[in-house]
């Protein structure tokens, strides 16, 4: 009977030490998980053009971030074809720049919505002929705004336009469109340095 006293405060003993242990693990687990998770939310986009959602690029306009975005609306084959994005991403990437794109060709009718509301937002607080929106281009946004640097300079590029011609026979890698790839870019830089905006991303 003592044998089994003993062998059962063993059990109980090792029982409890087992018991502890897991919860020292599965407390060490989560933390690293959510560390991971911190991680993934706060990591920085790459430099160079990146990727976002129409509804991602709202949320930061509305948080107040400050970033550069190149807005255009042109099927995806066009985009291909022309190598639109690679010509912006390497530009961007030779003056170690970050920029977000995204394409207004791909939305589905409630994004669409969101964009008329950006528009008359966009059209209320400027007086530009240019707008990113129906004409595509690169633009500023900060303070909650989106703000066309072509305006800032009296310019405009047609940016949807020029995809659709484009997409018959060169691409933004050619000289002549990457020329104009560079100086819409330079457009903003200049804008964002006279206007003494702190980029966010």
């Amino acid at each position: 009977m003592g044998d089994d006293r003993n062998l059962l405060r063993k059990r109980t003993v090792l029982t409890l030490i087992l018991i502890a242990v897991l919860l020292v693990l599965s407390a060490c687990g989560g933390s690293d998980s959510a560390a991971e998770d911190s991680d993934e939310e706060t990591e920085s986009p790459k430099t160079g053009l990146n990727e976002i959602t129409l509804d991602d690029m709202i949320t930061k306009k509305d948080n107040n971030e400050a970033f550069y975005v190149l807005i255009y609306d042109a099927k995806t084959e066009y985009v291909k074809n022309t190598k639109l994005l690679e010509a912006y991403d390497k530009a961007l990437k030779d003056k170690d720049m970050t920029a977000f794109h995204v394409n207004l060709n791909t939305l589905d009718d409630e994004q669409k919505q969101k964009v008329d509301s950006l528009i008359e937002e966009y059209e209320s607080h400027s007086g530009s002929s240019h707008s990113p929106f129906e004409d595509g281009g690169f633009a500023v946004v900060y303070d909650g705004q989106i703000n066309s640097a072509f305006e800032y300079v009296g310019k405009a590029w047609l940016l949807n336009t020029t995809i659709d011609e484009a997409n018959e026979d060169s691409t933004f890698l050619d000289d002549d469109l990457y020329s104009d790839v560079k100086e819409g870019i330079q457009i903003n830089v200049d804008y964002v340095k006279n206007e003494g905006i702190n980029l966010t991303y």
